[in-house]
């Protein structure tokens, strides 16, 4: 799925099957993350995100998770391992964004850590490409407010190198940053810990310090009509190291 339609989903709550694929993805993030005004005031005390997934029921999609797929279970849903929840993402030729709804004050928490495993590769992919923006795994941090949605997106490349990072090949407004590469690791947990506020400050060149309004992960292979496997863990956000 597009960058763009993912951030505006996830936004707007609206549906928009007329738009070109690139505008309909960020609109499906935006809709997803931002899908009703009472919803945020539920939400606006912003506190610090700590998602686990031990609590929900193994084979379903996990709750407080949002799509715009009516049943996400199809793709996204709760295994256990070793005493231990994680969410699985299977995605053949398919491309559904699953986003958690939380804005978080990145002044205060401005880490981000999560753990995640490569299961199975898209084929022939290179997210530097519209034909191959596929990748095993991916979590998105999103910002604004739509028209102005921006998104940072962690990736775990099966052929670009650490390190790198650029602009979507579908929207200027969507950052990848390369954190993961190869199969070496295929199968093993991984951790990951990033300062989000200075990736947001560095590849967007600004100095402000925005609100994030939630996370999003996306396992997808449709534009390279192959299959993605992939599994996530526990997301936490932290405040800065003293």
């Amino acid at each position: 799925m597009h960058d763009r339609l993912l951030s505006m989903h996830l936004a707007t709550g609206a549906k928009n099957d007329r738009q070109p694929p690139h505008r309909c993805f960020l609109l499906c993030l935006a809709a997803m993350l931002l899908p009703l005004p009472c919803a945020w005031r539920a939400a606006s005390a912003e506190q610090p995100i700590h998602v686990a997934f031990q609590t929900d029921e193994v084979g379903k999609a996990p709750r407080g998770w949002v799509s715009r797929n009516k049943d996400p279970g199809k793709i996204y849903f709760v295994q256990e391992e070793g005493g231990k929840k994680y969410l699985h993402a299977d995605a053949r030729d398919a491309s559904e964004p699953l986003g958690y709804q939380k804005p978080w004050p990145l002044g205060e928490y401005p880490i981000l850590q999560w753990q995640w495993r490569a299961v199975l590769f898209p084929s022939n992919s290179d997210e530097r490409k519209k034909s191959g923006s596929d990748s095993a795994l991916a979590v998105y941090v999103v910002f604004g407010r739509w028209p102005f949605i921006k998104c940072l997106k962690y990736i775990w490349s099966d052929t670009l190198p650490v390190g790198a990072s650029f602009a979507s090949p579908f929207s200027s407004r969507t950052r990848l940053i390369v954190l993961e590469s190869g199969r070496a690791a295929t199968g093993t947990w991984v951790s990951e810990r990033h300062d989000v506020l200075s990736d947001y400050r560095r590849f967007f060149d600004a100095c402000e310090t925005p609100t994030a309004r939630g996370i999003a992960v996306l396992t997808d292979s449709d534009n390279t009509h192959s299959h993605a496997v992939g599994d996530y863990g526990e997301f936490e956000t932290l405040p800065a190291a003293p």
